[in-house]
């Protein structure tokens, strides 16, 4: 609980002073604002969030290193659309599904991994959760260009 207060308490104060972040600081903003977030829809306690928090983050790491590779895949596919043979996009679609089967690789994986050290209520409250947080920063963005 005390653990969870700390969080909020930072999340406040990144909240005030949002917008006069750089890129870098957004980047800290959000990860601190999710961090409040599943912490009070988990409601770890601060043992689990001890041993939860280092395997989540580097599932993410790993993650956002597929969907980067992903994105540069798609963009490269764009700007040659019109210079590459259909041999070439088969393989731009084989690369494109491998990349889905390597994120769902790593859910598999890090789902075991999260299973062993939190229970299994938590487990599918945080998948829940990341999809809720998804749907939490649209809106946000969405409010923000009112």
């Amino acid at each position: 609980m005390r653990h969870l207060l700390k969080l909020l308490f930072l999340f406040a104060i990144i909240a005030v002073g949002h917008r006069a972040f750089s890129q870098t600081d957004t980047e800290k903003a959000l990860k601190a604002e999710k961090i409040a977030f599943l912490t009070k829809k988990l409601e770890l306690t601060a043992d689990e969030a001890k041993v939860f928090w280092p395997i989540y983050d580097e599932y993410w790491e790993k993650k956002n290193k597929i969907l980067s590779d992903r994105y540069k895949l798609a963009n490269d596919f764009i700007q040659n659309i019109n210079n590459i043979s259909d041999r070439e996009i088969v393989d731009y679609t084989n690369r494109y599904v491998d990349s889905q089967k390597r994120e769902a690789d790593l859910i598999a994986e890090y789902n075991k991994r999260l299973l062993q050290v939190l229970p299994p209520k938590k487990v599918m409250l945080l998948y829940q959760s990341n999809y809720e947080f998804k749907n939490y920063l649209l809106q946000k963005v969405q409010e923000s260009k009112k």
